[in-house]
């Protein structure tokens, strides 16, 4: 009745088109619309979204249970949204007109200050457009992969330090507010641009999508073997808050998933990749995944062969024996189940992790969907014990198992990245460089932490092996003045008794220990006391 009411008001108007949901019979996925020149626009599961004129509006009415939702949908915007932490989902309507709802999710047609309206609440917030989805065949069964050692897998998440891992979330929260189109989050973002050059990618940069907007923050590695084929990490690093955009810290939201590419990038630095890895830290995320959906499809279009993408978002909150980490694939176009499956398996085989697998067709919020939409395979890694300080300042690093903070639980996200360290080692097949095996042994050595990293001398620095002929250990300030050399002896510990070269005691600040060995660097920072 309602699809025959709107085409008598609309009937008059040439080149009308239509926003139409139409329901699929049990087993009919949304390619099979896609595959008869229907342009389908979201899969939801049990039904989609599709752009349609009049004459396929009358087709899809005839085959389908069919409802229209809106009229010359092309220029407008639509977003779906998520309520979390208890907010009512009745009260949307505030902020738009409601068009339909799928599995908790409401589909809204808004503006720009709708928009920045539903940022200050704890709601996610998805993008719709009007791009076609892409229907994809892709293989249920995971591709085959490299051959991966164990041994360099385990020497990798080994690597991931809890130290480092806080480390970084606090600097993300340090900068204050990340709102997206505040100054502060370009800086956020040149920083991060910043790190991956640091930890060693071939190149790295910043990919802007919109004049008001901070950039995305990219990092390559180019495959040795296989540069075509292309794994990725990534998490978004923008936030919001209900005092947008002036004060948004965001230290679970999401300091923490973009803390995870950060620490899988600098525990890579000294091995290569048979394929290519791509390290992304999006902006926009939370008007609606813009960065993301920009990037995929600049993807997209180059016809990058994205095989999968490992997109971590609130990784940082679990209260004591309510510490699940969900673990988000889609079922089918594309097909994630593997991927799910596979990293949970590394989870339980180099971690403490305690997943749980969570398969679905609908889920259009957080970066990993903008992949979902070209074809990609991609999972979503979220915790399961939701913040209640989503959204508000108060997302900032409190004691482990504290209830009203954003980050209380940073062993769950170490525990995380170590899973995303060897899923991405074994995926794009990490290997020694050409080499350094034969020659020695043993890898590339590594600084793996400084104990205490905050505290009095003396500090031990520790190596993931003894240096070699010609190693050694400096020691630099804050200023990046070299103040001592450490003798290496034959231990994998080296030992600072906080002096210069001289044997003067230095004052109380950051230092940064950087060792070489054969012509390679590793470096880590402490915080000498008085």
């Amino acid at each position: 009745m309602l699809v025959a009411l709107l085409l008598v008001v609309v009937v008059s108007f040439a080149g009308t088109s239509y926003l139409v949901r139409v329901g699929l019979p049990s087993g009919m996925s949304f390619s099979e619309l896609a595959a008869d020149d229907v342009k389908v626009v979201e899969d939801m599961g049990g039904s989609c979204l599709v752009q349609v004129g009049q004459d396929g509006l009358e087709r899809l009415s005839a085959e389908f249970d069919v409802e229209v939702l809106d009229i010359d949908p092309e220029d407008k915007l639509y977003v779906h949204v998520l309520p979390r932490n208890g907010f009512p989902a009745a009260r949307l309507a505030e902020f738009g007109r409601v068009l339909t709802e799928e599995s908790g999710v409401t589909l809204l047609r808004t503006d720009e200050a709708g928009v920045y309206a539903l940022n200050a609440l704890p709601v996610d917030l998805g993008r719709l457009t009007m791009h076609p989805l892409v229907s994809t065949t892709a293989q249920a069964e995971r591709p085959s992969l490299p051959v991966v050692s164990d041994s360099i897998v385990w020497d990798l998440v080994n690597a991931v330090s809890q130290d480092s891992v806080l480390g970084m979330i606090q600097r993300y929260q340090d900068f204050y507010t990340r709102y997206s189109t505040h100054d502060s989050c370009d800086a956020a973002m040149e920083w991060t641009r910043a790190r991956f050059e640091e930890y060693g990618c071939d190149t790295t940069f910043l990919f802007p999508f919109r004049s008001n907007y901070a950039p995305n923050a990219v990092g390559v590695r180019y495959g040795t073997t296989n540069p075509d084929v292309i794994y990725g990490i990534c998490g978004h690093t923008d936030a919001t808050s209900q005092h947008r955009p002036n004060h948004c810290p965001g230290a679970d939201d999401n300091g923490s998933g973009t803390t995870a590419v950060l620490e899988a990038c600098r525990v890579f630095r000294d091995v290569e990749f048979e394929n290519t890895v791509y390290f992304i830290g999006f902006s926009g995320e939370e008007q609606g995944l813009y960065g993301s959906d920009s990037f995929a499809e600049y993807c997209y279009r180059r016809g990058d062969s994205i095989r999968a993408m490992l997109n971590f978002d609130m990784i940082s909150y679990g209260r004591e024996n309510i510490d699940t980490f969900e673990v988000a694939g889609k079922w089918s176009n594309p097909s994630c189940e593997w991927l799910v499956n596979f990293y949970i398996a590394q989870a339980d085989t180099f971690s403490l992790l305690k997943t749980k697998k969570v398969m679905t067709n609908y889920m259009p919020y957080s970066d990993h969907h903008s992949f979902w939409l070209r074809g990609y395979p991609a999972l979503l890694g979220i915790e399961n014990d939701f913040t209640p300080m989503y959204h508000t300042i108060g997302d900032t690093i409190g004691p482990m198992y504290y209830r009203n903070c954003g980050t209380n639980n940073v062993p769950l996200a170490t525990d995380a990245i170590r899973a995303a360290v060897a899923s991405i080692a074994k995926l794009a097949g990490a290997h020694l460089p050409v080499g350094l095996e034969e020659q020695t042994g043993r890898g590339p050595l590594r600084v793996l932490g400084v104990e205490p990293s905050l505290g009095q001398a003396p500090l031990s620095v520790r190596l993931s092996a003894p240096l070699g002929p010609g190693g050694r250990v400096e020691v630099f300030d804050a200023t990046g003045r070299q103040v001592q050399v450490l003798e290496p002896g034959r231990s994998s510990a080296v030992s600072w008794d906080g002096t210069d070269g001289t044997g003067q005691r230095l004052a109380a600040g950051i230092y940064l220990f950087r060792a070489t060995d054969r012509g390679r660097t590793s470096t880590a920072k402490a915080v000498l006391t008085d």
